[in-house]
């Protein structure tokens, strides 16, 4: 049998421990469309201009492994003014990764992206968010300057991390609550210094764009660099389907 890669085996493994810890047929239904719906360069388009029209930005998620498929998606947005953040070369959860494995997965996929979009990350958003020392330790090396999730573990001197505000868009929806309950509860602790974390094509899913536009045009959230450097209300916006299999 052709040899199959650690990063490959742990992004399928990372998926289906989600899936194992059960749901309805609805949300097994979401979760089907989450791994199919292809976010495409128009809707991207879309989401930049509805951000530019609050006098906000964004920090926009990218896996390595898609980087070429959303290159010139990568430019537009970075030379709109928005940030391009490593979400990993595959989806792959990193609460358990040994340094090894943290280091290939970041290093390519920022090369990945640097070669596809001309943009070098500055930040990493980590998959279910929880990160291993082994990989704070190859983002420090890697030179990264910031990280959303959060850790146990021993935080570099070089690198700010930043623990998203929870529970966030998805897992509002997932468990049923409607969209105008879900941007409630999400109002209710929207403060300067919160960063919060949205999925774009899981709210066209479950039809709440409408009301993540009123929230971003009352927020005017900024990207997550501009969070580090001058505070506000940061915001990681992830389109990517988290299984890819080739």
């Amino acid at each position: 049998m052709d040899e199959i890669s650690e990063l490959r085996q742990r992004e399928v493994e990372t998926y289906f421990n989600v899936i194992a810890r059960g749901g309805s047929d609805r949300l097994i239904r979401a979760r089907s469309f989450h791994n199919l719906g292809e976010y495409t360069a128009d809707d991207f388009d879309q989401m930049a201009t509805l951000l530019d029209d609050a006098d906000a930005s964004g920090s926009f998620a990218f896996l390595g492994r898609d980087a070429a498929r959303y290159g010139n998606v990568i430019s537009r947005l970075a030379d709109a003014g928005h940030e391009i953040v490593l979400h990993g070369h595959r989806h792959v959860a990193c609460g358990d990764l040994p340094y090894e494995t943290a280091h290939e997965n970041l290093s390519l996929g920022i090369e990945a992206i640097e070669d596809a979009g001309g943009v070098t990350p500055a930040g990493f958003f980590s998959p279910l968010q929880d990160l291993s020392q082994g990989t704070l330790d190859a983002a420090d090396e890697l030179g990264l300057e910031w990280l959303l999730g959060k850790t146990d573990g021993d935080v570099p001197a070089g690198i700010t991390l930043i623990e998203p505000q929870n529970p966030y868009d998805l897992v509002l929806l997932n468990r049923g609550e409607s969209p105008g309950e879900t941007f409630e509860e999400l109002d209710a602790v929207t403060e300067p210094g919160a960063a919060f974390l949205f999925h774009p094509n899981m709210l066209e899913y479950y039809d709440a764009l409408a009301e993540f536009e009123t929230w971003v045009d009352e927020t005017e959230p900024v990207s997550i660099e501009s969070y580090v450097d001058d505070g506000g209300v940061g915001i990681v916006l992830d389109a990517m389907r988290p299984l890819r299999i080739e």
